[in-house]
């Protein structure tokens, strides 16, 4: 009876020895998925990181690292501009306007200088002024509560009026439309918000420093909500702009309009009182 039960017994006991086996390879491969699917997503968040830490770096090295503020504006110039000064008392000059202008830049709330490297043929210079004009349509919110009849959202088109005169365009017109580039930031993984923005090149000669020099105006628009954001640069041309500063000026402004901030909320009455600094 014994080594009948026995006999009876074993294909079981083998049965559960198979069926240990499997689970025990089962579970090990379900471990090594695990764990490597882990290993996985570890080194990729540790690509990830170390790819943000280069973009911010080269933003870093691009641009000044205290954000300029004002109006919910928040922006970055390039290394080595400057900004200039707006007038402390009504009525007192603005020296922001360039002297380059008979007219004013509309809705100007902010303006830079710089130096960028230059090669002119029988000229003894190696660097030039280059400038980076501001204009908002926030003054035009807070004008309006005391003269209804102002619109604030013609910023773009007065902008682009004192443009096409000073420069001697073609008004930007239903006829005669100016060809904007448009640009969808930032490309690739985006450490900053996306926006979506357009700019035009222009040029003319203007008297700068006693000399008359081919100079490119880019005019960059970019509208958040009710606020229109718009961006003048003025170096000189590509012809006579050194190639490496060429190339480090327009990657800095691409990285400047990359970072910047804009609220699109008008401005109430009580934000009149504005400040200029900050940091990032």
């Amino acid at each position: 009876m014994e080594q009948q039960s026995w006999g009876t017994s074993m294909p079981v006991m083998l049965r559960t020895l198979r069926r240990r086996c499997l689970l025990a390879l089962f579970a090990g491969v379900a471990a090594a998925t695990i764990f490597g699917c882990g290993t996985q997503a570890y080194e990729h968040r540790l690509a990830e990181t170390a790819r943000y830490y280069e973009y911010r770096q080269r933003v870093d090295t691009a641009l000044e690292r205290n954000a300029w503020q004002q109006f919910g504006v928040e922006l970055r110039a390039p290394k080595g501009f400057q900004e200039i000064p707006g007038p402390t008392e009504e009525g007192q000059h603005d020296a922001r306007h360039p002297n380059f202008f008979r007219a004013p830049l509309p809705g100007l709330i902010g303006a830079w200088q710089g130096e960028v490297a230059v090669d002119i043929p029988n000229r003894d210079v190696s660097t030039m002024p280059a400038w980076i004009f501001v204009c908002t349509n926030h003054q035009r919110f807070l004008d309006k509560l005391s003269e209804p009849t102002i619109t604030p959202h013609g910023l773009k088109e007065d902008l682009t009026n004192v443009l096409a005169t000073e420069l001697r365009y073609e008004p930007d017109t239903a006829l005669n439309r100016w060809q904007y580039e448009e640009v969808r930031a930032p490309q690739g993984t985006p450490y900053v918000p996306r926006k979506t923005y357009e700019w035009i090149i222009l040029d003319d000669e203007r008297n700068i420093d006693g000399s008359r020099v081919r100079m490119e105006f880019r005019l960059v628009r970019f509208d958040v909500k009710e606020i229109q954001f718009c961006m003048l640069t003025v170096v000189p041309h590509e012809e006579v702009l050194d190639r490496r500063d060429w190339r480090r000026f327009y990657s800095a402004i691409d990285l400047t309009m990359e970072n910047l901030v804009v609220s699109g909320d008008p401005p109430r009455a009580k934000s009149a009182a504005q400040s200029s600094g900050g940091g990032f």
